[in-house]
């Protein structure tokens, strides 16, 4: 049976993604930070549970942003069919998650052809930070003097990684620096003289696990280990708040290794896809 969640479920809704927290970053941060009833919030997320005799086996989630993520072990074609179905006049721009669910969801979709900006697969890592070495490195939140290195490093990730069309990025630098500005989570790695030399910051926290996300070093720094040292010295301070283990997915076999040297290690393979334009969803055919 597959219903939509209520408040009653939230216990054994949060229990069941727990078990999964690798994959399931998205669905219990938006849960832990807008819960069940926010239409507003662009991370606001409806979820839709898959139920048998043992309880709740898979969630299926859609935020008000257009964005889809699941945690659905074990799903065919037929189930895929009916998450299709519960879509209809849905506007989607993306989905997110575990490579083979999320592939299976996809293929569901009715969708136009060649439909992808970016539709790739990418290598999923976790940490324990009770394992994670000792780090002397310096971080700092940001601030308005950082203002303009923001900006440029936030230009060179937008088109290195190809999270968003090359058209929309020169307005969505001004959009994200201003937020990098007032940001609680992002983080600079600082240089004996106090210069930032690299970023990190969090795509999602919820309970005791934080995902990382947003690392970049600038280009003519790369193959120094930085990548590695900033998110080593930010999981240093999250461990001081409780965070007990880390998740993030690396975008470049550079960036593998440098986790892989702090400790990282390889868990699976992370879904990410994200359509050239929002498209409403119809009937299935």
């Amino acid at each position: 049976m597959i219903r939509k969640a209520t408040h009653d479920d939230i216990p054994a809704l949060v229990g069941f993604l727990e078990r999964h927290i690798e994959t399931s970053m998205f669905l219990l941060g938006n849960l832990e930070a807008h819960g069940l009833d926010n239409t507003d919030h662009p991370h606001g997320t409806a979820y839709f549970l898959r139920e048998t005799g043992d309880g709740i086996t898979g969630v299926f989630g859609a935020t008000n942003g257009g964005y889809l993520t699941c945690q659905l072990p074990g799903i065919g074609k037929t189930e895929a069919q009916t998450y299709a179905h519960l879509l209809k006049g849905y506007t989607l721009r993306g989905m997110t998650g575990e490579d083979a669910q999320v592939s299976t969801i996809l293929d569901a979709l009715p969708l136009p052809t060649d439909p992808w900006h970016i539709n790739l697969t990418q290598p999923l890592y976790a940490l324990d930070l009770a394992e994670m070495g000792q780090t002397d490195d310096t971080i700092r939140k940001p601030d308005a003097a950082d203002r303009a290195v923001l900006e440029t490093w936030l230009d060179h990730y937008l088109r290195d990684t190809g999270v968003m069309p090359e058209a929309g990025i020169v307005d969505e630098i001004a959009v994200r620096a201003a937020a990098a500005v007032q940001s609680r989570t992002m983080r600079l790695l600082l240089d004996e003289a106090g210069t930032p030399i690299a970023m990190s910051d969090l795509n999602a926290r919820a309970g005791q696990a934080v995902q990382i996300g947003g690392v970049f070093v600038p280009r003519d720094r790369r193959g120094q280990g930085l990548g590695g040292r900033v998110v080593a010295a930010q999981l240093a301070e999250l461990t001081g708040q409780g965070i007990a283990r880390a998740i993030l997915f690396a975008a470049s076999s550079d960036a593998a290794k440098a986790y892989e040297k702090i400790g990282f290690r390889r868990i699976g393979d992370y879904r990410i896809a994200m359509l050239k334009a929002p498209t409403t969803l119809s009937d299935p055919t």
